[in-house]
């Protein structure tokens, strides 16, 4: 499957396989909304919003900054 990685999975058949998923993801018009939804999980495996794993990770800990500093809640 393409946005998720089997066990097992080398990191040179991960990169190939994240770079074609991220292709798909980048001309979904739902991208957002699904990146939110994974964000609000959190969904920890697979490609979501056209972010892996770590890159959503990344992503919420900016959220939550951003967030913290305006007094409100992250989502």
């Amino acid at each position: 499957m393409l946005f998720f990685g089997p066990d097992g999975e080398r990191q040179p058949e991960r990169d190939v396989r994240e770079r074609k998923a991220k292709a798909i993801c980048g001309g979904c018009p739902v991208r957002n909304e699904c990146l939110d939804y994974a964000l609000s999980r959190p969904e920890k495996y697979g490609t979501w919003g056209g972010l892996n794993e770590d890159e959503r990770a990344s992503e919420r800990r900016r959220r939550m900054r951003r967030a913290a500093s305006a007094g409100i809640s992250a989502a």
